[in-house]
């Protein structure tokens, strides 16, 4: 673990458990043990039966709306008490696959995020507010605070763990998240807190089918992604059917272009898309003779011609494929050039989109540092001298410097067999 990370991960722990001091001191307890245990159920429950979103690392749980439906109804102990204990989920505990920090960091990441909405909530004297438009407002106003509290917590220990921008890694996260299933959320809760209080825990059970369509809402969601990573894995294994030299350099310039992109310090949803396109830059090469790809001789007009049209059969393919609709755009200009000498169009400096001078810096680099039947790899050396002389004529100089930079930090990461397949739907 970095030493970042842990310092991070200490400072959490701290801060909840002195959380949990001061509001377990300050505020009463309001519920009593057949709500505790009714709660906690119902938790444990939707915690068991989390969303994993495809081709991200994460997962969505709809145990937000049993939780705050607590802190509603009992205020700010009980909602520690919810989100302390009844998020746990049963894969938090399997503690072979998911390290001992993973437990402590959400733990405190939930004690966090509702302690201080809670606090909020009680010092409004949110429990004794009668329902109308004033609570529904200064409820909604604290859901929002619980939730940027969560998400940013999160995207802090990711960026401090994986070295990214924290800015970048939290508007990743946040325009990940659909509001509008956020506010269905919070609509539920408040129904399921104000029906509680009037007409007591019977109510909880007509509640359970909104809170299971709620999820079954989020799967939809990433089984339409699914689908598409799905088939972006599925074209990069049938590249390795017909060319195993093709299928493990669109890794490793996927791989290449991410890093690159991230030293420019772009977003990391547009990171998404560029390691996207860069999967499939080389999608247009099936159906290309293998005599013709691999030949160690020069290759004639007409052979030229067709390796040409790769970048326009990769773009109409694409748009079939990919979940992002820049994505074949900038497939399409990967082969041009920053002089204007490429292909297919013509185009020159800022007129190629930056996202295909990227991909086309990372695919020149995983070329000239690996074995080709018709050219051996150079050394890390001798591909920098290289770089340096067709910048500005061939490559952007600006994407040229990004990735010299990458390379000086670590140039090993770029070695032949160290992008695996497991990357492919990340």
């Amino acid at each position: 673990m970095k030493p970042a990370l842990r310092s991070f991960l200490f400072v959490l722990a701290g801060i909840s458990i002195l959380i949990i001091i001061y509001v377990f001191y300050t505020y009463p307890f309001r519920a009593d043990l057949v709500d505790v245990l009714i709660f906690l159920a119902l938790s444990w429950i939707l915690e068991a039966l989390p969303v994993k979103i495809p081709g991200r690392d994460m997962t969505i749980s709809v145990g937000f709306i049993i939780s705050y439906a607590g802190i509603l109804l009992f205020g700010a102990p009980f909602g520690i008490l919810m989100d302390g204990i009844g998020s746990i989920s049963p894969e938090e505990l399997n503690l072979k696959r998911y390290p001992l920090r993973h437990f402590i960091f959400n733990r405190a990441m939930f004690i966090i995020s509702a302690g201080v909405s809670g606090i909020l909530f009680e010092s409004l004297n949110g429990p004794n507010i009668p329902f109308g438009w004033y609570y529904f407002l200064l409820s909604l106003g604290i859901a929002v605070i619980y939730w940027l509290i969560n998400v940013t917590l999160l995207s802090m220990v990711i960026a401090i763990d994986k070295g990214r921008s924290i800015l970048n890694t939290w508007l990743y996260y946040i325009s990940n998240i659909s509001v509008i299933t956020y506010l269905l959320h919070f609509v539920l809760a408040l129904l399921i807190a104000q029906s509680y209080r009037s007409s007591g825990p019977i109510t909880i059970i007509l509640y359970m089918v909104p809170i299971f369509i709620a999820r079954y809402l989020f799967i939809l969601t990433g089984e339409i992604n699914k689908t598409y990573d799905q088939a972006i894995s599925t074209l990069i294994k049938l590249l390795g059917v017909f060319d195993s030299y093709t299928s493990g350099h669109s890794l490793r310039v996927a791989q290449i272009s991410e890093d690159i992109a991230r030293e420019l310090g772009l977003s990391e949803a547009r990171i998404e898309k560029i390691r996207n396109a860069a999967l499939l830059h080389d999608l247009g090469k099936i159906g290309l003779p293998i005599n013709i790809l691999n030949s160690p001789r020069p290759l004639s007009q007409e052979e030229w011609e067709l390796i040409h049209r790769h970048p326009e059969v990769g773009e109409d393919i694409s748009k079939e494929v990919s979940r992002f609709k820049e994505v074949p755009r900038w497939i399409r200009y990967h082969h041009e050039r920053y002089n204007g000498n490429g292909y297919p169009d013509g185009l020159k400096s800022t007129e190629i989109p930056l996202e295909s001078r990227i991909i086309a810096c990372a695919d020149t680099f995983d070329a000239m540092t690996t074995d080709r039947p018709y050219s051996k790899r150079r050394s890390i050396k001798e591909t920098k001298e290289e770089l340096l002389k067709v910048s500005g004529s061939q490559l952007d100089p600006n994407v040229v410097e990004a990735l010299i930079r990458v390379i000086e930090k670590d140039s090993s990461i770029y070695g032949k067999d160290t992008i695996k397949e497991d990357k492919i739907n990340s």
